[in-house]
């Protein structure tokens, strides 16, 4: 399968892909069982997985809490989003979703690969900060919303390195469903 572009993005229209669509278009993710398409503000389904669609979405209200930008550019967004769902999917299997967000108190466990994989990541968001002057995707998304369209097209070149870290948050009509789109993952 030949994966889409995947460039930091704000108000990027849905993918009208076909019902049978079983990955994300963008990393190639298996979708849960069942999984619905997300809307995206313009009314279209988007048929990416969360991680994805954060990256073509930062105008969302909640994407603060939902994901950091990082600088990392020695690895694709797309890959960067396959080992988040590796991370997030393991945690979930050991119960320890909870602790993948840089909110959650951790306690004093034995060491875990995905938890410090995560932790090295979310360590990239001070060389972003140095480099862009925040790691908020939020300010980004802004700058974006501003740009004059042949900048805006030309942004995956003038953003270079700058990547989008999931959280492991994902939230719809003010919830969190994440946790519920990786257990569903973890399940089937």
């Amino acid at each position: 399968m030949r994966l889409a572009p995947l460039v930091l993005s704000v108000r990027e229209s849905g993918r009208k892909a076909g019902c049978a669509q079983s990955s994300c278009p963008f990393c190639g993710v298996r979708f849960a069982e069942g999984q619905e398409p997300f809307l995206c503000p313009d009314g279209s389904a988007d048929f990416s997985c969360a991680p994805c669609h954060l990256v073509r979405h930062l105008e969302r209200d909640t994407i603060a809490e939902e994901a950091v930008l990082i600088w990392l550019p020695e690895m694709t967004q797309a890959a960067l989003n396959a080992l988040a769902h590796g991370a997030h999917k393991r945690l979930a299997r050991e119960g320890a979703l909870r602790w993948a967000s840089p909110f959650a108190l951790t306690p004093d466990e034995v060491p875990n690969g995905a938890l410090e994989t995560i932790r090295a990541l979310e360590a990239r968001s001070v060389e972003a900060e140095t480099r862009l002057g925040a790691s908020s995707p939020r300010v980004l998304g802004a700058a974006l919303m501003r740009m004059k369209p042949r900048l805006y097209e030309d942004r995956a070149r003038l953003l270079g390195g700058l990547r989008l870290w999931p959280r492991g948050r994902f939230f719809v009509d003010g919830e969190d469903i994440y946790p519920q789109l990786i257990a569903d993952r973890v399940a089937a």
